[in-house]
Parts: structure tokens; sequence; C-alpha cells
């Protein structure tokens, strides 16, 4: 099978779950105001705005829009490479996966594809009318190159998401304890809500590996127009880099998963 053809099946089973679910449509919509209030209510509590604005370079509200949208979209790569070996397993589909001769980096690299056009479509409802309400025409036009190195941040991610994924599924085993703690380190050191540079040195080398982490930072010094569209493709063109240095390992990593389970035998 091409990958096209991956991605068409994988949209028939995505979003036949999705439009069946209407609450979790909803959810996408309301995911960024909820995100943004109780942040907003929390930090308040706690400190000043103007601080932030002085560290951050950009006013709370529409940072923290702009946050819940790229984590949402970056991670949706993620949650569903790391969690469809185990729904595989679980649902008895694994052996005809493993014996099937599909190309599995394309395989894998087609999961997100169906998820992420959903999410950043439903994403836009909330960046554009805060963007533009905050900053007219610019934040429009800012709003929709978000939207661009949203995706690019979510494809960055597929390489370094499958070389973690199964390496994790390869020391460990198909378990759910594993990602659930892999993953709350990885949602930090992307950035999203916690800006790289302002990361102690050890939190900055870590979020150095992780090609994400250069389009968010993009995004945040756009937001806070700290910098120019030339350094923006900087950290789009090290993002891009970053992440094809990690296919050879997600084809590897791949490769040993598989051998693995195969030696094991696998539950039907």
């Amino acid at each position: 099978m091409s990958f096209l053809q991956l991605v068409k099946a994988e949209m028939k089973f995505i979003y036949a779950d999705v439009f069946r679910r209407k609450s979790l449509l909803i959810m996408l919509i309301l995911w960024p105001y909820l995100l943004t209030a109780f942040i907003l209510v929390i930090g308040s509590s706690m400190g000043s705005t103007r601080v932030f604005i002085q560290r951050v370079g950009v006013d709370p509200v529409p940072f923290f829009i702009v946050s819940g949208f790229v984590l949402i979209s970056t991670f949706s790569v993620l949650d569903d490479i790391m969690w469809k070996p185990i729904f595989d397993e679980m649902t008895g589909v694994l052996p005809y996966i493993l014996s099937s001769p599909v190309n599995r980096v394309l395989y894998y690299a087609s999961l997100p594809v169906p998820r992420l056009i959903l999410v950043v479509l439903i994403g836009a409802t909330s960046l554009i009318p805060v963007l533009s309400f905050y900053w007219g025409l610019r934040g429009l036009v800012l709003a929709l190159a978000i939207v661009v190195l949203g995706i690019l941040s979510a494809l960055v991610f597929t390489p370094p998401a499958i070389t973690i994924a199964m390496t994790l599924y390869r020391m460990g085993g198909e378990s759910w304890r594993l990602i659930n703690v892999v993953r709350p380190i990885l949602m930090l050191l992307i950035g999203a809500f916690y800006p790289r540079w302002l990361m102690p040195l050890a939190g900055y080398v870590l979020s150095s590996l992780l090609p994400p982490s250069y389009c968010i930072e993009a995004i945040q010094r756009l937001l806070g127009s700290a910098t120019s569209i030339e350094y923006a493709l900087m950290f789009v063109g090290l993002a891009v880099a970053l992440a094809m240095i990690y296919v050879p390992a997600s084809s590897y990593s791949i490769v040993s998963w598989e051998r693995k389970k195969l030696t094991e035998g696998v539950k039907v």
C-alpha cells in the first residue's frame, strides 16, 4: 500500500470514531479556551501579568491560546504513534499488522495524519478569532503562520516519536506505565507552556534534542515580535534537519521491536 492509501484507511477509522462521539469534537474546540482560563486563574493568584509580559514578551491570553493549539497538534502525533501498538494488541489485530507486507515506517508515519488534520482545522477556530481580536490584520496573518508552524511541529515530531515509542516498547513491553511517565516529560521539554530560553541549562539541552521545540520557539518569538521572519526560518531549518537525523533511528527501532515481538509471540 502507498502512503496515501494508508492515510485514507486511517482516516476512515479515526473520523468514524470522532464524529460518532460528538463530545470529543466539542472538547477539541473548547480545549484552548478552557486551558487558558485555568492557567490564568492559577497564574494570577500566584504572580503578576506584568512580570509574565516582561519575561516572555507577550500577553498571557494569546500566549496560552497558542500554546494550547501547539500542544494538542504536536501531541496528536505522539499519542497516535505511542498508543497504537497497545490498541492493536488489545483488539487482537497486531499479528495481522506484523505479518502484513506494508512498509512499517510509512504505516506509523501515516497514523497521526488524519487526527492532525482535524486538530489543526478545529484549533484554528481559537487562534484566528483571538489573535485577530488582539492585533487585527497582523493577528490574522500571524494565526495562519502559526497554523503552518504547528503542522510542521507535528510532522517533525513523527520520527522521534516513533523512535521513543518503539524503544520504550522494546525495553519494557507494551505498557501504559512507561508512556504515562515519558509523555509529561516530553510535554514540558518541547516548551509549549514554558519557553525554551527560560529553561535551566539541563532542560534547554534536552529540549534541543526534540525537533518540535525549535518550531515552538519560532512561534513564541513571532508572537512576541522578538524576531524576524528570517530568524524564525532558521529555527524551522534546524527542526527539519534534526527530524531527518531521527529517521534512521526510527526505522531501526521499529524493526527491533517487531523482531522482539515475533520472537516472543503476540496475543491473539
